[in-house]
Order: C-alpha cells, then sequence, then structure tokens
C-alpha cells in the first residue's frame, strides 16, 4: 500500500529521471529509515543510483555517535554507498539564547553538508524524509508566524529540481506500520519529546488538541490546504515575473531600476511580490527581510516625494521621480542620503569593495539545471535550460558573450559555481591540451583584481 502511494507522489511530481543518482538524506528516524528502505526497493524499476548522507551533529554525545553508526551499518546492510559527515566539535561550544538558535544552525549545517555530498558523489537529486504530518506542522507553524501564501503553502515536494520529498503525501502512522511490518528498526532522537521547541508543542500538543476538539482529521484538511495555496502561489509568481519584466528600468551589479509608474498599474499584491524578487536578487536572497520592510518600500512608492530606506545588509531603496532604485551599497554610503531605516535602526552589513574577489573564490553556488540562482559574490545572475538539440552547422561560440551554449549530455548537474582557485587548470576550447587558468587571463590581459571575480 504505502509503496504505491509513494511511487504515485514520485510520478506526480516527476521527482527523479531514469538514471538518477539520488543522495538519500538519513537520519536514523523512522522517516528517513523508511524513506531509504523503500528507494532501495524502486531504485531497480525506476533506475536510480542511491548514497546514503548522514550528518553527526555531535550535539548530543554518545547518542548522536550511536546514529551515525547505525546509519552506516544500514547502508552497508542493503548494500548502498554511505557517506558520515562531522561537525567539528567546538561548533556548540559557543552558547546560544535560545534552542531554536541551534536547531536552526543544524539545519543550514545539514543542507550545506547534503549539497557538498550531491557534489562529490555527482548526484542529481536529494531525498529527504518530510511526511505529510510535517506538512501540517508547516503549515501551523508559518500560520503562527504570520506567513503569506508561499510560506503557508508549506514543504513543496520538489525544491529547486534538486530536493525531493517521496514521502510527503504519506502519514507518519503509515511509516511506523510500514517499519513494523518489514522489522526495520530505527533511532529516536530524545529532543523531538522536547516541548519547549516550538515544533515539537505544535506536534505534540495544538494538532493533538484539534485533532480531538475540532477535527479528528485536520492533518489530511492542513495538508490539502497547503495544496491549494502552493498552486495559487505558482500563478502569483508568474504573474509577479511579467510585472517585474516589465516594470524594471535598468539592471547592473547590484542594482535594480523599477519604473514607478508601471509598478503602481499592478495590484497591491503583485506589488509587494516585485518588490521582493526584486530585493532577492539584489541580496541574493531575502533572510532578514520582513513584511515591515516590504511595506516601508511601498510607503515611498505611494509617497510620491524622494526618499530612502536602508534595509538589512547594505541594500538601500531609492526613491527619485519616475524610479525606485534597489542597490546594493558599502558601509558609509547612505551618509548625507536622508536615508531613514526600516523601522528599527539597522546598520548596513560592513563591506569592502575586494571582498566579491575573496567571497568567490571561498563560496561554492548550486544552479539546478533548469534554473537560476544569484551569485551574489560576483554581482551575476546565472539562469539555464535546456534547448532542443541543434542543427548542423551550429557554432557554440556564436551568439551574445554573456551567452555560453554546453553538452547537456556531458554536463552533470546541478551545476557548481565559484571563483578562481590557485592551480586551476581547463582545456581551451578547440585546443591540443590544458593551460593553468591564471596565464590564460593574463594573456587576455584581464587586471589582477578582476581575475578572482570570474565565475568558474
Amino acid at each position: 500500500m504505502i509503496d504505491k502511494q509513494v511511487l504515485e507522489t514520485i510520478r506526480r511530481h516527476g521527482m527523479f529521471q531514469p538514471g538518477d543518482r539520488v543522495v538519500v538524506a538519513v537520519s536514523g528516524g523512522p522517516d528517513s529509515v523508511a524513506l531509504l528502505s523503500l528507494l532501495a526497493n524502486l531504485a531497480p524499476s525506476l533506475r536510480l543510483d542511491l548514497h546514503v548522507a548522514h550528518l553527526d551533529h555531535g550535539w548530543r554525545g554518545p547518542a548522536s555517535a550511536a546514529d551515525a553508526g547505525f546509519v552506516r551499518r544500514l547502508a552497508l546492510r542493503l548494500g548502498i554507498a554511505v557517506t558520515v559527515g562531522h561537525v567539528p566539535p567546538g561548533t556548540w561550544k559557543r552558547r546560544v539564547r535560545r534552542q531554536s538558535s541551534r536547531e536552526a544552525r543544524a539545519r543550514d549545517l545539514r543542507s550545506a553538508f547534503l549539497l557538498e555530498t550531491s557534489l562529490a558523489v555527482g548526484a542529481q537529486r536529494i531525498a529527504l524524509g518530510h511526511t505529510r504530518d510535517d506538512q501540517a506542522e508547516s503549515l501551523l507553524l508559518r500560520l503562527l508566524r504570520g506567513s503569506g501564501t508561499r510560506g503557508l503553502g508549506g514543504i513543496y515536494p520538489v525544491k529547486d529540481h534538486l530536493f525531493v520529498r517521496p514521502l510527503i503525501e504519506t502519514r507518519h502512522r503509515d511509516i511506523l506500520s510500514y517499519l513494523k511490518t518489514r522489522r526495520l528498526r530505527y533511532r529516536m532522537d530524545a529532543t523531538n519529546r522536547d516541548v519547549r521547541l516550538t515544533r515539537n508543542r505544535v506536534r505534540r500538543v495544538l494538532i493533538p488538541l484539534l485533532e480531538k476538539r475540532f477535527n479528528p482529521r485536520v492533518i489530511d484538511l492542513l495538508a490539502r490546504t497547503s495544496g491549494l495555496l502552493r498552486d495559487e502561489e505558482a500563478v502569483l509568481e508568474t504573474m509577479t515575473g511579467e510585472a517585474l519584466e516589465k516594470a524594471v528600468g535598468r539592471r547592473a551589479s547590484g542594482l535594480i531600476d523599477i519604473r514607478t509608474m508601471a509598478l503602481r498599474e499592478a495590484p497591491v499584491a503583485i506589488q509587494r511580490r516585485v518588490l521582493r524578487r526584486a530585493l532577492a536578487e539584489v541580496r541574493g536572497g531575502l533572510r532578514r527581510i520582513t513584511a515591515s520592510h516590504i511595506e516601508k518600500a511601498r510607503d515611498l512608492l505611494d509617497s510620491g516625494a524622494g526618499g530612502a530606506i536602508c534595509l538589512p545588509d547594505g541594500v538601500v531603496i531609492r526613491h527619485a521621480p519616475g524610479t525606485l532604485r534597489v542597490e546594493m551599497i558599502r558601509t558609509g554610503a547612505t551618509a548625507g542620503l536622508g536615508v531613514r531605516p526600516a523601522g528599527r535602526t539597522i546598520r548596513p552589513a560592513r563591506r569592502k569593495v575586494a571582498s566579491r574577489a575573496a567571497a568567490g573564490q571561498a563560496v561554492e553556488t548550486i544552479c539546478p539545471v533548469p534554473g537560476q540562482v544569484n551569485l551574489q559574490a560576483f554581482g551575476l545572475r546565472l539562469k539555464t535550460r535546456i534547448m532542443p538539440r541543434p542543427a548542423a552547422g551550429f557554432d557554440p561560440r556564436a551568439g551574445a558573450p554573456d551567452r555560453v551554449f554546453l553538452d547537456a549530455d556531458l554536463v552533470r548537474t546541478p551545476l557548481r559555481v565559484r571563483g578562481r582557485r590557485s592551480g586551476d587548470r581547463f582545456t581551451p576550447l578547440g585546443a591540443p591540451g590544458t593551460r593553468k587558468l591564471k596565464s590564460f587571463l593574463i594573456d587576455r590581459k584581464v587586471p589582477a583584481d578582476d581575475r578572482g571575480r570570474i565565475p568558474i
């Protein structure tokens, strides 16, 4: 029963392609153990190559090490390769103000580890064990935080053409029944019973109360509501993209100009989304951007007078006649401009002009295919798409200088983008052998300060 349900979820959302290598995130808990078992059963018919990944975060001492050992033995028993990562001991020595801060840090570390593992093994997908119950909990959590339509859409079955969730339409109780029937062991994390954590209070207090007092099928109801909101979100995102392209006057590195007249013609809901999209493009994300910041930006749009507001991480939105400019700035650049902070005083992050080169060398960015990603360290946006096979005589070197054509059959996805590193070598198009990238750039008269700003 559960096998058929999971297979239907995989096919409905197009989670895998034949021949995909899939990193399966396994914590050792019931959901991830069931995920691995189910995918191992389905792998031959779906032609999947599985690779297990487990991060030992180490904050529970011997219990964390035992989890890692359990996952390693489980993978080897199934004949599946496994990568176990370890968080350095000093990571958790510094005290955090709230338990949730540690949880958020652990999530970031797990995401980074899974991405690194997928790159190392050449995987096209990363499978996560979120269930229908997790979907319902996420909707309630985000509703309590005051999220918009995108947040209330909950957990997406497929994200960035990379992360997939085959269990997202399966109830947790059905997973426990599956494990019992198959006599599969799993590990229990004691922190999941800690009701000081908001998610655990929702899971152990709020949802049982709603099931008992209001609707015994509340989890299915909430999960279905999330699905409806995701469908509506997709339509709104399409409208937002069209409105943004219509309103954009100028795009440059770290800067977007939006024509105010065109933006005012859009409905208020689309105006907010256009501003969020512009901020995400300039900043490389929306972390620390709140609804209050967006409303402050709309106040500028409605004021009809000049002015500016300063947002987190060194972004300024300026209103000049006919234009709303969203721009990444340096420290001190707001001096004398009459910039007022949005809400409480938020200083721009300190930056140096040369920091982009260093950041580009240190940071590796994942770009799905097809998809797009903001390369904040380079001040660029990378968009990828798969084209039909070209006609005979096609020259891959033809076209605009900001476009490149690659053989989709030879390129491993997702793409990995970084800055130049010492010792990098490559084979120039048409050359008989390899060259050092440094000497190639010197021959091309690329200034030394600019060589680290070229994405590789």
